[in-house]
C-alpha cells in the first residue's frame, strides 16, 4: 500500500506549506533521536516524518505525489527516501539547529572533527544526458544510465519533454565517509531525420485527430 505522506504529518491533504512545516517541527522534536537515544521505535518513526516532509515541502515533489503517490514521486525527482539518520541531519541541518540549537547543528555534520575537511555534496553528484527517442519521450520507457558504479535503468514517464532533469538518488559518487551523491540527468530527445512509411502513416493519423 502507498505511503500517505499526510496522515504521517498528521495534516490534511489541503493543509497550506506553513502547516506542514509546523506539524514537522512539532514531530521532530518529539522523535529526534537526541531526544530519544537508542530508540529505535522512535528513530524508525523520525525517519518516516522526514521522508513525508522531504515531499510535501517541495512543490515540485508535492505535485508529484498528488498525481501519483510515492511512485510518481520516485519517477519525477529520484527521492527513494533516507538510507540513514545522519542523512537526514544533514539535509535538514539548519532547521535541526534552529530547534535545538548549535549542539545538534554541529551533530548535522556527521560528527566530523573541526580539523577534518568538509565534503560537499554537490562534489559528489554526477551530471549525466540520455538520449531516448521521441516516441519513448511520448509513450514512457526505461533508458539506461551510467552512474558512478555501472549503470541504471531509468523510467521515462509519458510526456517526458526535451531537456528535463530527472535526479537518480544514491547512484553517484560515495565520499570519503560513506555518503554518497546523486545522478543528475538530462533528457535529450532525438528526433528521427527519416520516417518509415508506417512511422509516418501512424503520425499523421494522430495528427489529424487533435
Amino acid at each position: 500500500m502507498d505511503r500517505d505522506y499526510y496522515a504521517d504529518l498528521g495534516v490534511s491533504r489541503s493543509a497550506t506549506t506553513d502547516d506542514i512545516n509546523r506539524a514537522f517541527r512539532k514531530l521532530a522534536a518529539q522523535y529526534h533521536p537526541d531526544r530519544n537515544p537508542g530508540d529505535r521505535a522512535a528513530e524508525a518513526q523520525f525517519k518516516r516524518i522526514a521522508e513525508a516532509y522531504n515531499v510535501l515541502r517541495d512543490p515540485k515533489s508535492l505535485a508529484a505525489y498528488d498525481q501519483g503517490g510515492a511512485e510518481q514521486v520516485r519517477v519525477d525527482t529520484g527521492f527513494r527516501g533516507f538510507d540513514t539518520t545522519e542523512d537526514i541531519l544533514s539535509q535538514f541541518g539548519d532547521l535541526f539547529g534552529e530547534l535545538f540549537g548549535n549542539r545538534v547543528r554541529a551533530r548535522t555534520y556527521r560528527r566530523w572533527s573541526p580539523d577534518m575537511d568538509v565534503e560537499p555534496a554537490e562534489s559528489l553528484d554526477l551530471h549525466r544526458e540520455a538520449s531516448i527517442s521521441v516516441f519513448t519521450a511520448l509513450l514512457g520507457g526505461t533508458v539506461d544510465v551510467p552512474t558512478a558504479e555501472g549503470t541504471a535503468e531509468m523510467t521515462v514517464p509519458a510526456g517526458t519533454q526535451p531537456g528535463r532533469q530527472f535526479r537518480l538518488a544514491g547512484q553517484g559518487v560515495r565520499g570519503r565517509h560513506g555518503r554518497r551523491g546523486d545522478v543528475i540527468v538530462t533528457v535529450r530527445v532525438e528526433i528521427p531525420r527519416r520516417l518509415t512509411p508506417a512511422q509516418r502513416s501512424l503520425l499523421e493519423q494522430a495528427r489529424s485527430v487533435r
